[in-house]
């Protein structure tokens, strides 16, 4: 979408804001003291294959638009429990009254517009006298707190550029790094895929504020099920970036799914683990989605706001939480560490914020939280900038570029030594090293045990003699505080990660920068057993039968 395009979807967004401000109202009910729109202008195209065939060759264009309407006043309205308790799957506004016409007919435009404006006044009216009547049988701890921060009048329109992909060059790409899966008769399900998004922003609030910019993400994905009766495990080898050109060649990307399948068949042969509790090294992955899962949601403000929130950080700012070689930043205005770009960088977030670096860890001492326009203090609150959402939920402080700096010179062999002299110091058999993890989750409420859980990939048993040895049928799991309080020592080089996390308001990019960690002490449970049962027959091309036929005719 050029700029003189978007210039004129500005102005139809900002007639329709004032016109609704004038005149939406409803008789003995609170007017709307603020409202903003949030459009997105989406372009994809994804295209997958398996074993040397397409399956999916697509390009899609759509536009949604998140409308915030709140009523009463900045000091208090129609919102509660930092917004995350503020997405109604029932709602009318959550089915299509948020989608926009992809064609620039204006008329069109606002009619949407207008249809989405008052299904969302209708709905923060309802909340609003909710809220309201709460206020009269339950207590709010946070009821002296504003409800919401003015922002300044500004505007800022970014270079736009235009939705360009190479479509028959991913085609062969996807088609020709796919038939490498043929060669291993353990993969029982595999496909590659492309997929490029051009988000345009397009922000427009009633004080003032006008914002355009974009978001690019350029996803490489070879995805592949191991199948034995030794191994069987999902796997995806993804590559999240932010410029094309970080992405790998077919080569490098064909051998990069071969070295894995390779790996696999060596955890395959390595031991069967249920249960263990001792020495862990973390690598930079691994240590990343641990502070992630463990710190990162429990730092976002909005949590601070729910009493149905475990809050387990809330007293303890000025307070060492973990290690003192360990600084934690998250700041979405990094666009790139090193040669690799982060997905997670923004200029605004999703509530029209500036982008701001939020300092929530300073040498092991906490500082502070991920904020909103959502006060946590009665006076001089500012939002750094990381309200987010996917789509019409309400957003709510997520992670963005979460920076974990390390003030150590510890090489990854340096850990290594350290944790076989850990091993030998409490005379253990052996200590554990997680090479790779797949994914994570974590439980933040009140009313659930505060715990966390790390899915296992690739781990090692190490020896006291130096020797390793694979493990299979484990992941992580642990408590907050008490894992925290277990890193020993940290690593000096970072390792990016770009991916996706999800929470209240939507599946979103992050990126997470971190060092190598060591803890005296990981627990590790069994994975949920597999229930899949082998094939009744080998895949067609490893049919030995089927083949000696062939040669015969």
């Amino acid at each position: 979408m050029m700029r003189k395009m978007a210039l004129k979807l500005v102005d139809a967004m900002d007639v329709e804001l004032r016109r609704s401000m004038e005149q939406l109202r409803a008789p003995r009910h609170p007017r709307p003291y603020y409202m903003s729109y949030l459009v997105r202008d989406i372009e994809n195209y994804t295209v997958w294959a398996r074993y040397g065939s397409l399956y999916q060759d697509k390009r899609d264009h759509k536009r949604v638009c998140y409308a915030d309407v709140r009523v009463g006043s900045y000091r208090y309205d129609n919102t509660s429990k930092g917004g995350l308790s503020d997405n109604n799957e029932e709602s009318e506004t959550n089915y299509e009254v948020t989608e926009l016409p992809i064609e620039n007919d204006l008329d069109s435009f606002r009619f949407s517009l207008w249809r989405l404006t008052d299904a969302k006044f209708r709905d923060a009216v309802s909340k609003f006298h909710g809220k309201k009547s709460r206020d009269v049988s339950f207590l709010d701890q946070n009821r002296s707190l504003p409800s919401f921060q003015k922002l300044a009048t500004e505007t800022s329109i970014a270079k736009l550029r235009s939705f360009e992909v190479d479509q028959e060059h991913w085609k062969q790409f996807v088609k020709k790094a796919s038939v490498v899966f043929k060669k291993f008769p353990e993969i029982k399900n595999s496909y590659v895929e492309f997929s490029t998004d051009l988000v345009t922003k397009i922000f427009v609030s009633s004080e003032g504020v006008q914002r355009v910019w974009q978001e690019p993400l350029f996803s490489l994905t070879a995805y592949f099920w191991y199948h034995t009766k030794e191994l069987d495990q999902d796997y995806s080898i993804v590559r999240h970036v932010a410029r094309m050109n970080e992405l790998p060649d077919l080569n490098t990307f064909k051998k990069a799914i071969e070295d894995k399948v390779a790996q696999f068949r060596d955890v395959a042969g390595g031991d069967e683990m249920t249960s263990y509790a001792g020495p862990v090294l973390m690598a930079p992955k691994a240590a990343g989605l641990f502070l992630h899962e463990v710190v990162g949601h429990r730092l976002e403000g909005s949590r601070l706001l729910s009493e149905s929130e475990g809050r387990t950080f809330r007293d303890k700012v000025n307070r060492r939480i973990m290690h003192p070689d360990l600084t934690l930043i998250d700041d979405p205005g990094i666009a790139a560490v090193g040669s690799q770009s982060l997905i997670a960088h923004y200029p605004f977030d999703d509530e029209g914020a500036p982008a701001r670096p939020a300092s929530l860890v300073e040498k092991g001492v906490l500082k502070g939280f991920l904020t909103t326009r959502s006060p946590l203090q009665k006076r001089g609150h500012q939002s750094n900038g990381h309200a987010r959402n996917h789509g019409d939920e309400r957003p709510i402080s997520r992670m963005a570029n979460l920076v974990v700096r390390s003030h150590s010179q510890h090489s990854w062999n340096d850990l290594k030594n350290m944790l076989i002299a850990e091993i030998k110091r409490r005379k253990l058999p052996y200590g554990i090293i997680l090479l790779d993890v797949e994914g994570g989750e974590t439980e933040t409420e009140a009313y659930n045990f505060q715990a966390f859980l790390g899915q296992i990939a690739v781990a090692v048993k190490i020896y006291p003699t130096g020797k390793e040895r694979y493990v299979r049928g484990v992941d992580f799991v642990g408590t907050p505080l008490s894992s925290l309080n277990d890193i020993i020592a940290v690593g000096r080089d970072l390792v990016v990660d770009n991916g996706f996390c999800g929470a209240e308001s939507g599946t979103i990019p992050v990126s997470t920068v971190a060092p190598a960690m060591l803890l005296s002490n990981l627990e590790l449970q069994a994975k949920n057993p597999s229930k899949v049962t082998q094939y009744a027959m080998d895949l067609p091309w490893f049919d030995k039968k089927l083949a000696r036929k062939k040669s015969r005719g």
